[in-house]
């Protein structure tokens, strides 16, 4: 378990800290040159541990950068109702802590947080990779009163209780293999622990409620055709929950981006499919 002292092992690095609104989020570098900034997706068990591909792979001339939103890895786990715009602003502030235009990488809901951050300063943001991206109609709408309703009976002891065992050895394993990777083969034990022990840290149901019940949701149909940088998008060919035909929705707002299909991936192509990933962002990226 993880402690201010003892940090997840999640990356090949012990992260280092920023301050936001009193509270620390996790921030890992390794290398240098021009930046890159990782953020992971939005789920029970998410941390920067999904990035480890492009952190450990993109190879010389990048300086990478893996943040782990508040809520999440070895971030604070405050006791509090946890927005989008939390997420928005602390991908600003890890920008504005590297302190040059830097290319994101963002996955899934991360990934819409990402476009919302390179909307609001541009001036921060040199590229933008997107890996699976919701926003456009999925993951999209506010809560609602319903949303709302659940969200309050969840935070209490019924919360726990669900998240306890969606979080279990055999519910993680079963989100692994149904919906983050294609390949079963990929969900070897140093996996599963890596996405198991990210959920035992206390505190650690406190955002994923909020996702389940809406909160968490981010509309970027404003936001994402005003984009004036670069952007690529990267579809696991067989990912399930954000489904290829998904993006036809980003093609048509923004017909500039670029597509990629990765073959034999899901939703985490990054992690499922290194080598090919960090070749596509290699080819990207502004020389």
């Amino acid at each position: 378990m993880a402690t201010r002292e003892q940090p997840l092992p999640l990356l090949p690095v012990a992260p280092a800290h920023l301050d936001w609104r009193g509270h620390r989020l996790a921030l890992y570098s390794a290398g240098s040159g021009r930046p890159v900034l990782l953020v992971h997706s939005i789920n029970a068990a998410a941390s920067a541990f999904e990035m480890r591909g492009p952190f450990t792979g993109l190879g010389p001339g990048y300086a990478v950068h893996a943040l782990d939103l508040l809520g999440y890895g070895n971030s604070d786990r405050p006791a509090r109702r946890y927005s989008a715009e939390d997420y928005i602003d602390q991908i600003g502030a890890a920008l504005a802590h590297i302190g040059a235009p830097t290319a994101l990488v963002a996955s899934s809901l991360g990934a819409a947080y990402a476009v919302a951050a390179a909307d609001r300063w541009p001036e921060r943001v040199e590229a933008l990779v997107l890996v699976c991206p919701v926003g456009l109609g999925q993951l999209s709408d506010p809560p609602g009163p319903a949303g709302w309703a659940a969200y309050r009976v969840l935070r209490g002891p019924l919360g726990r209780a669900i998240f306890d065992r969606l979080t279990s050895r055999a519910g993680t394993a079963y989100f692994l293999r149904s919906q983050a990777y294609h390949d079963p083969a990929m969900v070897t034990p140093a996996t599963h622990d890596g996405f198991y022990y990210t959920c035992r840290v206390p505190g650690a149901y406190y955002a994923p409620i909020c996702f389940l019940t809406g909160l968490l949701n981010c509309d970027i149909r404003a936001a994402f055709p005003r984009l004036r940088q670069p952007v690529l998008l990267v579809w696991g060919r067989q990912a399930t929950t954000t489904p290829l035909r998904r993006a036809d929705d980003f093609r048509a707002a923004l017909p500039r981006a670029r597509l990629e299909v990765l073959d034999r991936a899901s939703l985490l192509a990054q992690d499922e499919r290194p080598d090919a990933f960090n070749a596509l962002v290699r080819d990207f990226l502004p020389s």
